[in-house]
């Protein structure tokens, strides 16, 4: 088959089913909205995110040496995990 008769066979299904071809096109659209909806959404949290966090400062961050969990499951100063 040469490219043309590929071309009127094609054109003739989408004519003959119009739903589907309808429901397709929008399936489609809806499709390509929502991935750049997503990745917009993404974007502008991060963008969000990293400017909130940039305006805390460096000098904010409190260091506090000796600290231990309230759990008792890691390294305490050296020590085992367990309670003494």
């Amino acid at each position: 088959m040469k490219i043309l008769d590929i071309f009127r066979l094609s054109l003739s299904h989408v004519k003959k089913s119009k739903m589907r071809s309808w429901l397709t096109i929008i399936g489609i659209v809806i499709g390509v909205a929502a991935v750049v909806a997503i990745i917009s959404i993404g974007q502008g949290m991060q963008a969000s995110v990293q400017a909130r966090l940039g305006s805390l400062g460096a000098d904010l961050i409190t260091v506090t040496p000796g600290f231990s969990r309230a759990s008792g499951g890691g390294f305490e100063g050296g020590r085992g995990g367990g309670q003494t």
